[in-house]
């Protein structure tokens, strides 16, 4: 009899009891397999362990790569499933050795195995701790603010101690394969187009200077400099679970190593990959950010040069706008706006070009890029009136 899609197959079931019989050096006995929230990437089960050796959890996690018809999990070629499989297998891999000095666990689920053929990782159970967006969507304003300055340090203190590790990532990551999605995503040759479409179908003409300045901004992508580290990409409230007082980040399908500040400004520009979005009182993301970069300056000294900081903060601000842009093309939400999780896309692309124009006229760095997007915003408002208000998360409402 086949499994049901909720059920996990016979070949999931014994790749996960090997692993981890391997790990803890004797027989393991699992119960069902319960299905959990995943993606049309991955499948997430939580199984219970009814006897092994001593030290073996009481439960664990186990995730498989997902092949869908549109694509297929193959761990020797490159592909978007492989490539966030072997992302997330790395990641857990190596946050397991590495500690949060401020917890003292590890800043991700550990890492129990993973089978490369099958595409089956097994890793710690965190249980059902809340997660951040649970307190961003309730009703308790401190708790929710304490919440997302303490999220912001861990990430400052997880991009400080990769800083100087990111080597060590590599030599676990590479040898897995599917190092690119087999796309030209990495290479940010994209920018230039994608802001000249935008602007073309709004019928504006990009900045004086806006050239330049998006050759800039490819080049710090490219070369984060001292500015490079590990970071997991999706650094959503979904992804960050409170636990005990206490956070653990989950979900690293994105992580690999780039620019800091791209997940070092999740704060200021409003959560960029995430599914739950809605604005925050001006003074967290201000207080994020701080939390943030005192973190990152233990293991990063460039992020104490103001200029230097500032700068990588906009280049990072002016990085997910392009990639909004590149995720939802203008020609469709000029047809159709798309609601996700309580506000719009439409939405989303007004707050931050407002976040990108402030922060480039702040600190004085890639103006004409914040100008071409200002001036695409305003004739956008005009054609969108009803998204030009972005609600607070109900957390910062009263």
């Amino acid at each position: 009899m086949e499994p049901s899609k909720s059920q996990p197959s016979r070949e999931t079931v014994s790749t996960a009891k090997g692993l981890l019989e391997q790990q803890f050096g004797g027989p393991v006995r699992l119960g069902e397999g319960h299905n959990l929230r995943g993606s049309n990437r991955s499948k997430v089960y939580r199984f219970s362990v009814l006897d092994g050796p001593s030290g073996t959890p009481t439960s664990v996690i186990v995730k498989q790569a997902h092949s869908t018809a549109d694509a297929v999990y193959d761990p020797n070629k490159p592909g978007l499933i492989a490539w966030t499989f072997f992302n997330e297998w790395a990641s857990l891999q190596f946050l397991s050795h590495l500690i949060d000095e401020a917890t003292g666990l590890p800043f991700s689920p550990r890492f129990y195995g993973g089978d490369r053929t099958i595409g089956v990782l097994v890793m710690e159970d965190l249980g059902d701790a809340k997660r951040m967006d649970h307190y961003l969507l309730a009703d308790d304003p401190a708790a929710a603010e304490i919440l997302l300055v303490t999220f912001a340090a861990t990430h400052g203190r997880l991009h400080a101690l990769m800083a100087g590790l990111y080597t060590e990532f590599t030599r676990i990551r590479d040898p897995l394969g599917a190092i690119s999605i087999g796309t030209d995503e990495f290479t940010y040759e994209w920018f230039a187009s994608v802001l000249y479409q935008v602007a073309e179908t709004v019928g504006i003409t990009p900045a004086p200077g806006v050239d330049a300045e998006l050759a800039v901004l490819k080049a710090s992508m490219q070369n984060p400099g001292p500015f490079l580290t590990f970071f997991q990409r999706d650094s959503c409230p979904g992804n960050c679970l409170y636990i005990d007082d206490k956070v653990r980040l989950i979900d690293f399908e994105g992580g690999m190593l780039g620019h800091a500040l791209v997940g070092g400004v999740y704060g200021r520009i409003h959560f960029p990959t995430c599914s739950c979005v809605f604005r925050m009182p001006e003074r967290i993301p201000l207080r994020m950010e701080a939390a943030y970069r005192a973190e990152l300056i233990k293991g990063c000294p460039a992020a104490a040069d103001d200029t230097l900081f500032y700068r990588a903060v906009v280049e990072a601000c002016a990085f997910w706008m392009l990639d909004l842009y590149q995720s939802f093309p203008l020609s469709k939400l000029l047809q159709k706006d798309f609601m996700v999780e309580g506000t719009t896309v439409r939405q989303r692309l007004l707050m931050r070009s407002e976040l990108l124009m402030q922060a480039t006229e702040e600190f004085r760095h890639l103006e004409a890029i914040g100008a071409t997007v200002q001036a695409i915003a305003t004739k956008l408002r005009d054609l969108w009136p009803e998204a030009a208000f972005m609600p607070y998360y109900p957390a910062f409402r009263s």
